[in-house]
């Protein structure tokens, strides 16, 4: 019996349990469509049925609840704006799961977990391509900062002076020496 267990446990500390669910979830309202093993499915699928319920509600309560399990606002306003208001008629059976078989590798069961209502191809496309350029334009943004010419600063004299010093004590020593 299985009395008082709420979740699979995937062989998983909490922490990386928790991880696991999340990017999971990330991947499935990136991608709408995601590969994985059966038990994992099955547990992410309960996860990601309550976030497209709070991404319906779409208040700011929400959107921060979603926060809390997607830390990616450019996502969270993408589930609300677009992923939740395409359930707004359905109660619930906002994912499916479909079973592949087993693996070569190692036998587990695979499955296909996906949103029951997919978007267009080309918006899928769109979506991906505008969660990782955030990544890519953090990175140019760097650069270019980088890339600014400074203000150049007057050299300093000292050095040079440090230079003659130095070639007058040699000539000094030169002469000591030669006589």
């Amino acid at each position: 019996m299985r009395h008082g267990n709420k979740h699979r446990k995937l062989g998983r500390t909490s922490e990386h349990r928790h991880a696991l669910m999340r990017n999971q979830c990330r991947a499935l309202f990136i991608f709408e469509k995601i590969k994985t093993t059966l038990p994992k499915a099955k547990e992410t699928r309960q996860l990601a049925e309550r976030l497209i319920q709070f991404a319906k509600q779409g208040d700011l309560s929400a959107k921060r609840h979603l926060f809390r399990f997607i830390p990616d606002h450019k996502l969270v306003k993408i589930l609300c704006d677009d992923i939740g208001p395409r359930f707004a008629k359905r109660d619930g059976g906002y994912t499916r799961i479909y079973r592949l078989g087993p693996r070569l590798g190692d036998g587990a069961e695979m499955a296909i977990l996906e949103l029951t209502e997919q978007a267009k191809p080309d918006e899928i496309d769109r979506r991906r391509k505008l969660i990782e350029r955030r990544h890519v334009s953090e990175s140019e943004d760097k650069k270019a900062k980088k890339g600014k010419p400074k203000k150049e600063k007057p050299a300093k004299e000292e050095k040079p002076k440090k230079e003659h010093k130095k070639e007058d004590k040699d000539k000094d020593k030169s002469k000591e020496k030669k006589k």
